[in-house]
């Protein structure tokens, strides 16, 4: 039972996302691959519904799935841990706009830390490929940028954020002052202005700050609004290491969206 019924909630969702109405169990028999009469799905509605899986509009109307099944849809859906998805900005900006989805790619400063440089117990030097950058010595400091050799300057500066380390962070600010952001959608980003709470995340979002304070993952409404979701992960931007958040409301198509970027 649990497959049919796991095969069915799979169907309902597809349908919905796509055509944004209701299903009903006619309409949900005609588009499937295997044999079930329509007393038996709407059996399954029932079950459905009393897990809190799918909901009822209007007692006329047909089902639509809830925040949890949605949630639970794209966290099955999603490859966030993917690092081989390449895509460029045409696609991106294309893709966003098509399918309702705010975007933000953050174009990645590939330099590794090579080495720390304790000068006299007064300041530290901190090597780069092709930069240096000077700090007022520290013990702490020390020993927490010596852990961080090896590792590139823009995962520095998030574990440093994290940790409230902010005279390091301001630094690091500096060395990577330009970065390259591409960003699509912002009409789709806007909602988050109608909420007090969510105000500031908008500004962060916008100015790049968000790839900061937050790891590769999917995010619910800890992080941003009830009933949208947020990505974020590592992508090739035309051959490039880049980073990319995206966020839209849980009824959008994300599967089109990977698709088209990636096409």
């Amino acid at each position: 039972m649990n497959r049919k019924k796991d095969l069915l909630l799979d169907k309902i969702i597809q349908r919905y996302i796509e055509s944004q109405e209701p299903i009903g169990s006619e309409s949900l028999k005609m588009s499937l691959s295997i044999k079930i009469s329509s007393a038996t799905i709407r059996n399954y509605f029932k079950v459905l519904s009393d897990e809190g899986i799918l909901m009822q509009t209007h007692i006329s109307s047909g089902r639509i799935p809830t925040y949890i099944a949605l949630k639970n849809y794209w966290r099955n859906k999603i490859h966030y841990q993917d690092t081989c998805l390449q895509t460029n900005i045409q696609k991106f900006q294309k893709a966003c706009q098509e399918n309702g989805i705010f975007g933000i790619i953050k174009e990645k400063n590939t330099q590794t830390l090579k080495d720390v440089l304790n000068h006299d117990n007064q300041f530290l030097i901190l090597v780069f490929e092709d930069d240096q950058i000077a700090l007022p010595f520290n013990h702490s400091i020390e020993r927490f940028v010596k852990e961080l050799i090896g590792l590139e300057i823009e995962d520095i500066k998030k574990i440093a954020y994290q940790v409230c380390a902010m005279s390091l962070v301001k630094k690091l600010e500096k060395a990577t002052q330009t970065p390259k952001l591409h960003y699509s959608g912002i009409k789709f980003l806007s909602f988050m202005l109608e909420y007090q709470e969510f105000q500031k995340l908008f500004f962060e979002i916008i100015e790049g700050k968000i790839f900061d304070k937050l790891d590769k993952g999917i995010y619910f409404e800890k992080t941003i609004p009830q009933g949208n979701i947020g990505i974020m992960q590592d992508i090739k931007l035309q051959e490039k290491n880049a980073r990319m958040f995206c966020v839209g409301k849980l009824d959008k198509n994300y599967a089109n969206f990977y698709e088209e970027i990636a096409s």
